[in-house]
This record gives structure tokens, C-alpha cells and sequence, in this order.
């Protein structure tokens, strides 16, 4: 009984932290280009199509798109099914993560830094768009996952006589100047940027995390994503390629081969 009340806790919580996802991927946009003055907290949660407010019930998770069946209840424009599949995203996956980690420190480090990358990933699949402010906080969550708790790296100072601190910070490096150089010569070749500034910043921060050994396959790996994204709507992604987008996801299946000992004797620390 108690155990059910606690799971059934837990799941509102996700769903909950889903909806806060999905206020974040519509707002940030407009916050960067200062439409409206609109911010995290103001105005209240409207239909972007009539602009009127939503009231408390439909804005609860899942309950409110379902109790709508998907559309606006004022003036019945169809609502992004997004809002939708967000909740249910990170429903799952925190679900997922406590299956298998329990509540542990491990456990809330790695859903903040899921819930960070999911933003990540949408914002720059759908505008190419990658906060500076989410980027950094990639950057210190990996420094602070290594340096207070060695979360994602193992043994560091007994195989290489260094701090995990400073493995992250060398991994942040390779990771920011790799895509750096790369963008350099295009540059002079083709005299314009090749790779967002973004894009430098969210590797580096791939890099605080895996450290600077794996940088290789998950660049490889997210290379090959992105591929697939393109493939998914080549039209759109004609002139430019959602690259963080595709690190991120290059990311989540590194680690999952890792976690799953299918490298288990490449790389992994």
C-alpha cells in the first residue's frame, strides 16, 4: 500500500517535471527574442491560437490533454501533441532510472542532467537552438557529478595519478576545442561557421561527464544520429543540421551500450 501511494507520488512528480519541459521548450525561444515580454512565470499558461488562459484542471498532466482529447476547450484548435509525449517521456524514464538505481544521488544527478539534454534535444531538432544558460549547467552538473561523488567516472586517480575534477576539466577541453578547430579551417575555407558556438559548449560538457576517452565514440555515435535525424525531414535540414541533437543522442546510446557491457572494455573508467 505504502509503496503504491510512494510510486503513485513519484510518477505525479515526472509527469510534473514533463509539463515543466514542455513550458520551457515553448518559452525560452520567446525569452531570447524578448517577445511580449514573456518569462518563465508570466503571462499565465494560454492557448497559444486564442490566448486564453488555461484553467488549473487542464493544466494538470496527462488529465488535462486527455480530458481535452487534444484540443483547445475554448476555441478547439488542436493542441501540440507534444505537451503530451513529454510528460509520458520523462514519466517513463524517471520511472526507469529509479527501477534501477533507487533514490540515490545517482539517480537525481542523472534525471536532472535527462531532463536538461530532453530540452536540449527539442530546442535544437526544432530551431536550432542551444540556451548558453542549459549548456553551462551541463557543464557544472558533469564537474559536480565527478568531483563530489565520482558518479560517472571510475577509479580516475588510481589508473591515471589525477583528481576526477581534473579528468572532467580535460575532457571539457577536448571536448569544446575538438569541435573548435574543426569549425576553424571550415571557416577558412568557406569563410562562414560550420558549427554553432552551441554546439563547442554542449560537447564540453559531454565531456565533464564521459571524460575525454570516450569523446570519440560519442561524437562518432551522435555524428551518425544526426544522420538519422536529417533522414527524418531532409527538406528542413537542408542548409543546417541539428548537431547538438544529434551528440545528445549519440550520448544516451553510448551510455547505454556502456551500462549494458557492450563496451565494457573500451573507454569506460
Amino acid at each position: 500500500m505504502i509503496e503504491g501511494i510512494f510510486l503513485l507520488l513519484l510518477s505525479l512528480i515526472f509527469l510534473s517535471i514533463g509539463s515543466l519541459s514542455s513550458v520551457l521548450i515553448y518559452r525560452l525561444p520567446m525569452m531570447e527574442m524578448k517577445i511580449n515580454g514573456i518569462n518563465l512565470f508570466f503571462p499565465r499558461s494560454h492557448c497559444p491560437e486564442c490566448k486564453k488562459d488555461i484553467s488549473l484542471f487542464f493544466l494538470m498532466p496527462l488529465i488535462g490533454f486527455l480530458v481535452q482529447r487534444g484540443r483547445c476547450k475554448k476555441c478547439k484548435k488542436p493542441i501540440s501533441k507534444l505537451y503530451f509525449f513529454n510528460e509520458i517521456i520523462h514519466l517513463f524514464t524517471g520511472l526507469a532510472l529509479f527501477y534501477y538505481f533507487g533514490i540515490s544521488i545517482f539517480f537525481f544527478v542523472t534525471y536532472l542532467l535527462f531532463f536538461i539534454f530532453y530540452i536540449l534535444f527539442i530546442l535544437d531538432y526544432k530551431l536550432f537552438y542551444l540556451p548558453l544558460y542549459l549548456n553551462l549547467s551541463v557543464v557544472v552538473v558533469g564537474f559536480f557529478a565527478n568531483s563530489a561523488f565520482n558518479l560517472y567516472t571510475k577509479n580516475i586517480s588510481e589508473i591515471f595519478g589525477i583528481t576526477s575534477f581534473m579528468y572532467s576539466l580535460i575532457g571539457f577541453f577536448i571536448g569544446y576545442l575538438s569541435l573548435w578547430i574543426v569549425n576553424f579551417f571550415f571557416k577558412i575555407m568557406h569563410k562562414k561557421d560550420g558549427i554553432g558556438g552551441g554546439d563547442f559548449i554542449l560537447f564540453g560538457g559531454i565531456g565533464t561527464i564521459v571524460g575525454p576517452l570516450a569523446l570519440a565514440p560519442v561524437l562518432f555515435i551522435g555524428s551518425l544520429s544526426a544522420i538519422l535525424i536529417i533522414s527524418t525531414q531532409p527538406k528542413k535540414f537542408k542548409r543546417e543540421i541539428p548537431l547538438g541533437s544529434g551528440l545528445i543522442l549519440g550520448l544516451f546510446i553510448f551510455i547505454s551500450l556502456i551500462y549494458f557491457e557492450l563496451f565494457e572494455n573500451i573507454l569506460v573508467i
